[in-house]
């Protein structure tokens, strides 16, 4: 969506609400100081279980050491936090986000959804189809520090094999236009490439091949052509949800019968046949593929993302809560036809089959954890309902229902996600060197994962925002989202 007649409006609104909120920041201006955490129960996301009495000293936006309090030494002039009974945990990763693009429109959503992700503990995420432009400038703004936000990583559009080009799409005909558009986003500045559907699988193994030669991962859907293992072993980085067919036929005993057949409902457009086969591919799951597979896709180093929260939450519209307070961070017209959706007959029908279609995704989730195959924590936000910075918090609950530990589910939002961008070095634990993106709890995740929300304070990049800093990012991410026009 578009406000021509009121983007600039709300952009001297954003920057008339930052200058009235700078005092909330404002000790934390100059000179980097260094801040020390006393008393803290440590949780590192290594493995090891929490430590408790313990004193992080942060220096210059890194961790710069870590040890008992009893025996911890700092300058004099450091800003010192008695974290007595407060629980302190890795910044969270959310590694499939829709910042500037589908439902958020990067005239709003950039004062809106990064002050959220950011109060909401998440320190860093993985946009999968958006304006490249303004998210690669979100970028440079939060890296130069002159913007607060998370870490972003960012593919820019999406190639589709149907639809208009957009900010978050790129259609593609053939082979040579998917190797094209490879080349192109590399060009641009993209961090990978995102598959969303290709017209043929000529045109998927020339993405596969080009962004080999352009040294760029590329990621995303798995098309209707290619089943997951050849996919692997073409290079594809992750896998996105669990929910499409595309990849449940991957493991039935009765795949290639399965997927001619499904060819054949998507030529024919046969919503009801489609449905059945689904359901044939869900019946006829094999254990002995599904070992194979999971063991072709971990030896390829090719993660799954479940979505399992976005899964549960478009498939329940009834549930849905007309006066969510999340409402307050999205654009009034934006709420709106959300809530009118509730009176769609084709979008419940929609959500009705997706519940019936999806009912063996956790134990799918449970079976690959079994196996060891790593996963990853995306939220699919913003599509309707699925509210950036909660939804993530919902995703780790839904983990732990698949069979994760509250500590492995942790990890997987932290070192899990390093792992996966290549940054273990610098992010993902709570080890001495390692850049200062924390989240202070005042509850054990550990002994409950919903206690991810119980967020006491946030510290990014070595700067503290103690809760009434988190506070006034909220307050002003609503007046934000108030301010928007209303579409035409």
């Amino acid at each position: 969506m578009s406000y021509p007649d009121g983007t600039c409006g709300v952009k001297l609104f954003a920057s008339f609400l930052f200058l009235v909120l700078l005092c909330a920041f404002e000790s934390f201006a100059g000179p980097p100081v260094t801040l020390v955490l006393e008393h803290v129960t440590v949780i590192d996301a290594t493995g090891r279980a929490p430590q408790s009495d313990q004193t992080v000293v942060i220096v210059g936006g890194r961790i710069a050491a870590i040890g008992p309090t009893e025996s911890a030494k700092f300058e004099k002039t450091a800003q010192v936090l008695d974290a007595r009974g407060k629980y302190l945990i890795p910044g969270l990763w959310d590694m499939h986000v829709h910042l500037a693009g589908v439902n958020a429109d990067p005239s709003w959503s950039k004062d809106t959804l990064l002050p959220l992700l950011l109060a909401n503990g998440i320190t860093g995420v993985r946009d999968m189809g958006g304006d490249l432009n303004a998210l690669l400038s979100w970028r440079r703004d939060i890296e130069s520090g002159a913007l607060l936000g998370p870490h972003i990583v960012a593919a820019g559009p999406w190639l589709a094999s149907r639809g208009k080009p957009s900010p978050e799409q790129i259609p593609v005909a053939n082979a040579g236009e998917a190797r094209a558009t490879v080349r192109d986003l590399k060009q641009r500045g993209a961090d990978f490439i995102k598959i969303i559907s290709l017209p043929s699988r000529d045109a998927f193994f020339a993405v596969a091949d080009e962004a080999r030669k352009q040294n760029i991962s590329f990621v995303g859907h798995l098309p209707l052509e290619v089943g997951a293992a050849e996919a692997s072993n073409a290079g594809m980085r992750s896998i996105e949800h669990f929910f499409y067919s595309e990849f449940v036929l991957s493991f039935s005993s009765q795949e290639d019968e399965l997927r001619k057949r499904l060819l054949e409902a998507r030529k024919n457009r046969d919503a009801t046949a489609w449905e059945n086969i689904e359901l044939q591919a869900d019946a006829s799951y094999s254990e002995e593929k599904a070992a194979a597979l999971f063991q072709t896709l971990k030896k390829n180093g090719t993660w799954v993302t479940p979505t399992l929260a976005s899964l549960d939450i478009t498939s329940h519209p009834e549930a849905w809560k007309l006066d969510d307070s999340n409402l307050e961070y999205i654009p009034r017209s934006l709420a709106k036809e959300w809530r009118a959706s509730l009176n769609d007959a084709h979008m419940k029908e929609g959500a009705a089959q997706l519940r019936r279609l999806s009912a063996n995704d956790w134990k799918l989730t449970r079976e690959m954890h079994r196996a060891g195959m790593p996963l990853l924590v995306g939220s699919d936000s913003l599509d309707p309902f699925v509210f950036p910075g909660d939804s993530l918090h919902r995703e780790l609950a839904e983990f732990v229902q698949a069979g994760f530990t509250p500590m492995e589910a942790l990890q997987a939002a932290t070192q899990g996600a390093a792992q996966f961008l290549g940054r273990q070095k610098e992010l993902g634990t709570i080890e001495t060197g390692k850049t200062a993106d924390l989240v202070l709890l005042d509850a054990n995740p550990v002994e409950n994962i919903s206690n991810t929300r119980r967020i006491f304070a946030v510290i990014r990049n070595g700067q503290y925002l103690d809760r009434a800093a988190l506070d006034a990012l909220l307050a002003r991410a609503r007046a934000v989202a108030a301010a928007v026009p209303p579409t035409k």
